[in-house]
Formats: C-alpha cells, sequence, structure tokens
C-alpha cells in the first residue's frame, strides 16, 4: 500500500505523555506488550536479528508480531504478523484507529505535535494486540526511541557503530549508554560483539540490568556474512528467554528467515547483489560477504548514496575491490554521480569508472560491463529498493519512503 504518515518524522515536547494518552484514547494497552515482547537496537544488523528472533519464536508455535523500518516497496512490510506483512485492508483498519486518536489528541492540545514515527509504532501496538509474541526493532538509538514505551524488560544491542553522532554522542561508549536505555528497569539486556567492550559502562549507567554478553555462532541460513553469526546467536538467545525454543526450532527458523535487501541476490544470469548497509561497518562486512560468495573474479559494483550520507567513507570501502564502476543516483535522497563517481576514481585511480543519470541507465551500464563477473549494487536502501523494482518488472517511480 503506497501510504505515508502525514504527521513529521520528529515531534519535540513530553514524549511520554502524548504516547500515553494516546494510546488511551485509542484504547490500547501498551503494558500488556511488557511481558510479550523483546526490543532490538544496534548501529546495524538489528533488522535481520528481529527477523530472525521472529522466525524462530513461529518455529516454537508462537503468534509473531514483528516491527521493523524502513522497508523496501510497501510500508505493510514494517507491520509483519506470522512472517508476512499485514494485508493493505488490515493496515487501513488500524492505520484509522491510530489517526483519529491522534488527531483528537491534537485537536485538545493546540501547538502540540506527533512523530510519525510514532505513529507507526502505535499503528504496530494496534495490529499486534492478538499476538502472543513481539519483536520491536528499535529506530535511533534507545533513549528517545518509542519502541521504549513496551517497556520490556527484554532486549539486545546487536552491534555499534558511529552513526547519528549529533543525536546519541560522538564515541561508541555514548552511544551505548544511549541505546541501553531502550530497555526496562531492572531487565536483561543482551550485549552482541562489537556492543561486549562497552559492558562495564553500560552497567555503570545502567546498575539496575543483568548484562548477558552473547557470542556469536552460526547456524545454516540464507542470510550471508561474517555478521550473521553474532545476529543469529542473539536472536537464538532472545527467542529462547521468550519461549520454549529448542536447538530444532532455532535451526529451522534461522533456516526460514526471509529479510529482503541485506546481501540478497535479486538475479541469477548475471548474478545482481544488492545490499542496503550505509554505515561503514555494515558495508565493510557486506562487501565481505560479497566477496566470499563472487570472490575475485572481475565484478561490477554500482553505487551511489544519499546526500546526508558519507559517501566518501562509503567508497573508500567499496571501490578499491572493483574493477569497474557505475556510479549513479536513486530518487530519493541521491547525491549528485558525477560526485560520487569522483569520488570512486580517488578511492581506486586503476578502475573504470562510468556515470549514469539514473538506476534504470546504471542497470544497462553494469550488465554490460559484468562479463562473467557479478554485479554489486551498494550505497543504501533507496539505490537498492529501485534496483530490485527494476529487476522485478515494477516501477521504481511509485517507490515512497518515509
Amino acid at each position: 500500500m503506497i501510504r505515508l504518515p502525514k504527521y513529521p518524522k520528529f515531534a519535540n515536547g513530553d514524549q511520554a505523555r502524548r504516547i500515553a494518552e494516546i494510546s488511551a484514547r485509542a484504547n490500547l494497552d501498551l503494558a500488556s506488550f511488557s511481558a510479550r515482547s523483546c526490543v532490538i537496537t544496534g548501529s546495524n544488523g538489528k533488522g535481520g536479528t528481529a527477523a530472525m528472533t521472529a522466525s524462530i519464536l513461529r518455529e516454537a508455535g508462537r503468534n509473531v508480531g514483528l516491527f521493523t523500518s524502513p522497508h523496501l516497496f510497501e510500508i505493510n512490510e514494517r507491520f509483519a504478523r506470522d512472517g508476512a506483512p499485514i494485508s493493505d485492508a488490515d493496515l487501513d483498519h488500524h492505520w484509522r484507529r491510530t489517526e483519529s486518536a491522534i488527531d483528537a489528541w491534537l485537536a485538545d492540545n493546540p501547538g502540540e505535535a506527533v512523530g510519525g514515527f510514532e505513529f507507526l509504532f502505535l499503528v504496530a501496538a494496534s495490529a499486534f494486540e492478538a499476538c502472543d509474541a513481539c519483536v520491536w526493532e528499535a529506530g535511533i538509538g534507545g533513549r528517545r526511541d518509542v519502541t521504549r514505551f513496551v517497556r520490556t524488560p527484554l532486549a539486545a544491542i546487536v552491534s555499534l557503530d558511529l552513526e547519528h553522532t549529533s543525536l546519541l554522542g560522538d564515541t561508541l561508549e555514548a552511544i551505548a549508554l544511549d541505546k541501553a536505555d531502550v530497555i526496562a528497569p531492572n531487565g536483561r539486556l543482551l550485549l552482541g560483539q562489537s556492543a561486549a567492550p562497552h559492558a562495564a559502562a553500560i552497567q555503570a549507567h545502567r546498575p539496575d540490568l543483568t548484562l548477558e554478553i552473547v557470542a556469536p555462532r552460526d547456524w545454516p541460513s540464507p542470510l550471508t556474512g561474517p555478521h550473521q553469526a553474532n545476529n543469529a546467536a542473539l536472536a537464538a538467545r532472545l527467542a529462547s528467554l521468550m519461549s520454549d525454543a529448542n536447538e530444532a526450532s532455532i535451526a529451522k527458523g534461522v533456516a526460514r528467515v526471509r529479510w529482503p535487501g541485506r546481501l540478497e541476490a535479486i538475479s541469477r544470469d548475471p548474478a545482481i547483489v544488492i545490499d542496503v548497509g550505509h554505515t561503514p561497518a555494515a558495508i565493510a562486512g557486506a562487501l565481505q560477504g560479497f566477496l566470499a560468495m563472487h570472490g575475485a573474479t572481475p565484478n561490477v559494483l554500482v553505487v551511489g548514496a544519499s546526500a546526508d550520507k558519507d559517501a566518501s567513507g562509503a567508497l573508500a570501502i567499496l571501490a578499491p575491490a572493483f574493477p569497474r564502476i557505475v556510479a549513479t543516483r536513486a530518487r530519493h535522497k541521491g547525491r549528485d554521480p558525477a560526485a560520487i563517481a569522483a569520488l570512486a576514481a580517488a578511492a581506486n585511480p586503476r578502475a573504470e569508472v562510468a556515470i549514469a543519470p539514473d538506476v534504470a541507465a546504471a542497470r544497462a551500464a553494469a550488465l554490460a560491463r559484468a562479463e562473467a563477473g557479478a554485479i554489486y549494487v551498494a550505497g543504501g536502501l533507496f539505490l537498492a529498493a529501485e534496483m530490485k523494482a527494476l529487476v522485478e518488472g515494477r516501477d521504481p517511480g511509485a517507490l515512497a519512503f518515509f
């Protein structure tokens, strides 16, 4: 369903008060989610970890709601029940219910505002009322993130990277402390591999918490990349704490997980792989996974970046691995492809660098240069979504993002 919130992304003011008052108007009991939920936060990998957790819980016999962001094609993807996005009819019902409660609250509170992410969270709560297990992917951080209002005593920090530093802090420790505040008092907080070194700082900041460092462990999975052992181990532990998941249900859940856009092969002949990562750690990890899949053959990189992201850092990681590079831009927030090409040439002076004005032209240019190699599409979600839309015969111009 092509539909986006009518509210701005973020709103100032007393978020706790407005969430409590709006949920009461909508007759939503947020407190009921506490014992049946987990929240997953982190810089990279939290969506995949959330998807694996939900998949394992389904194999353990639970009726699962999964809240994630962003979406690739349709906003329904953010609200999944038992492994599938909710239907247009269901989304319409929960959308209208939530919108009515917010608009009534705004009418009684002139000068106030509600954030779009708050709205989407409340839509998810409405959609998941009947679920006996709920997995919530946090957005930015934890201290300010709306998912903290499920007040769950179970959460995980999947990974840490320098991201949203103006909001979260300019050190990994500061970011860790912010993300730790997504969990309710006296809860259990699981820490992934890159979060583990900050355990002492987190414990000093939140002495009420029980911290648990989870070691990476591999299970066979359709999700590829070296980081998946970290994500799978966290998902397995979360699901085990929320259900009677055993080794068999864990293995089945990990094996059956679906998480589009993350090192996803969208074509076989020629091979085209997309990845939505945009932070340095995410880009480096995904590239390592791609090279493990396709080796050092003469592959082609299709690359772009959003105007608000670190294109120079991304190209410094990506460009040296490819002899042929096509610089392009996505419709949504895409940076000038000539600027991307210049950064690519600086990062790899030996590469053949071409410029394509849009993703359709980039696809054609990459296919002409692929020969026996694979095509790797990297630089963020918007570029990946457009390329996947083209390959599937969809209209990239119909994509809408929030």
